[in-house]
């Protein structure tokens, strides 16, 4: 059958429903991941299925669920889940697993999260070769499906990440985007000695729709930009653990390395993307990462980043400092940047090299797309491994640099 090439993305796979994905895409990617598990021996007969809250992903969660069943492959359904309970769970129990979501993406859109055993995951693509030439594990007998509620272990992994003892009565503010985070978050909430509530608050927070994500705010309900939390967390992180590593992406603002420096660690700057920050985190035995957009990433999450554990882990900072949010987070202050910009193009490569050659003599890498420094900012321009759109990020010493860079990239792009 035809499935559109388009949806293999970077590090999952993901499209519009049900134009790109349906219930026979789902039933070919289950079969085909089934396939993929038996020939490479990996670890067992047994696989992990949960889904996001869209009106779309119990439709095709099913339909992937027949289609790895007839492949003789058995299924832990755990239903209604956050991402990182697949990750809990995939590590917790040394399985293969896939969570059926599309993340941040809008409600149109659905997809599938991938891994082998042990939250390793793999590149998309291979399941399109074994849909293309139609292979098949030929098994005689179905596999069998098992619901499973692992709610309770999931809970007790999570606090597990922070001293509980230590943890400070405290009021908060949340967001939350799902049910899926909602439900979850509660049981989270009934074991801590924290309150919600919309006035006099420590910091606020926001999840996003599967939970991995979390973006905060502090004691006066000002945005804390991702990176300043990243560099937070570093500083926590390497309080503990002298000399460790922690890695950051290409696009994280500039306070971030330069804090892992001054705490004495060691910073690894690697592509963006959940699958190439965890699996740099986990062959490097490193302690943290941290991604501009939200995601921070755990040695004690068996590498996976999670947003209610970084929501314990800043309970847990602010238990042990005698400071408001605010406070801590302005020794950080150092930067100024833009929010991330988006532009979609037909050719996203192209344009990139196109406004390469205006920085011909310039500090230049091409780690995760175009990366340009100077002494008095930096920029990166990249493909989305999610959407089709180019990124554009920008960081400066000042204003004024800021905006006269952003304004001469925002036409450069434009005129491509």
């Amino acid at each position: 059958m035809f499935i559109n090439p388009s949806i293999f993305r970077a590090y999952d796979i993901r499209g519009i429903y049900p134009s790109d994905l349906n219930e026979e895409t789902a039933h070919e990617i289950g079969r085909a991941f089934a396939v993929y598990l038996k020939e490479n021996n990996i670890a067992s007969s047994k696989m992990v299925v949960g889904h996001d809250s869209r009106a779309s992903s119990p439709i095709l969660k099913e339909s992937f669920i027949e289609g790895a069943v007839s492949e003789g492959i058995n299924i832990l359904d755990i239903g209604l889940a956050t991402v990182d309970m697949v990750y809990f769970a995939s590590g917790h129990f040394n399985l293969p697993a896939v969570m059926i979501t599309a993340s941040h993406n809008s409600n149109e859109w659905n997809g599938f999260k991938l891994m082998k055993s042990a939250v390793d995951f793999f590149p998309a693509k291979d399941l399109e070769i074994i849909i293309n030439e139609e292979k098949s594990g030929v098994s005689r007998e179905k596999g069998k499906i098992i619901v499973e509620d692992i709610k309770d272990e999931y809970v007790k992994h999570v606090l597990g990440a922070v001293d509980m003892e230590k943890i400070r009565p405290m009021k908060i503010a949340v967001d939350m985007k799902s049910d899926a985070v909602g439900k979850i978050f509660k049981s989270v909430l009934e074991k801590l000695p924290v309150e919600i509530n919309a006035e006099n608050y420590a910091f606020g927070c926001a999840f996003d729709s599967d939970g991995d994500r979390i973006n905060f705010t502090d004691e006066r309900g000002v945005a804390i930009n991702p990176s300043i939390i990243g560099a937070l967390m570093a500083k926590y992180f390497l309080k503990k653990n002298h000399n460790g590593k922690i890695i950051y992406s290409a696009t994280t603002g500039k306070i971030v390395s330069d804090t892992i420096a001054a705490c004495g660690g060691e910073g690894i700057r690697e592509r963006a993307g959940h699958s190439f920050i965890e699996r740099r985190l986990k062959e490097v035995g490193g302690l943290f990462g941290i991604e501009a957009s939200g995601h921070y990433y755990f040695k004690k999450n068996f590498y996976a980043d999670s947003g209610i554990i970084s929501f314990l882990t800043m309970l847990d900072i602010l238990s042990n400092e005698n400071k408001n949010l605010s406070v801590l987070t302005s020794e950080f202050n150092k930067y100024i940047s833009i929010p991330e910009m988006n532009f979609p193009v037909d050719n996203p490569e192209e344009v990139i090299k196109k406004v390469a050659k205006n920085f011909e003599g310039y500090d230049i890498d091409w780690l995760d797309g175009l990366t340009v420094k100077t002494p008095d900012f930096w920029l990166n321009l990249r493909s989305s491994n999610t959407e089709p759109l180019l990124r554009l990020n920008i960081e400066a010493t000042n204003e004024m640099v800021l905006n006269r860079v952003k304004d001469n990239l925002v036409n450069l792009i434009k005129n491509k």
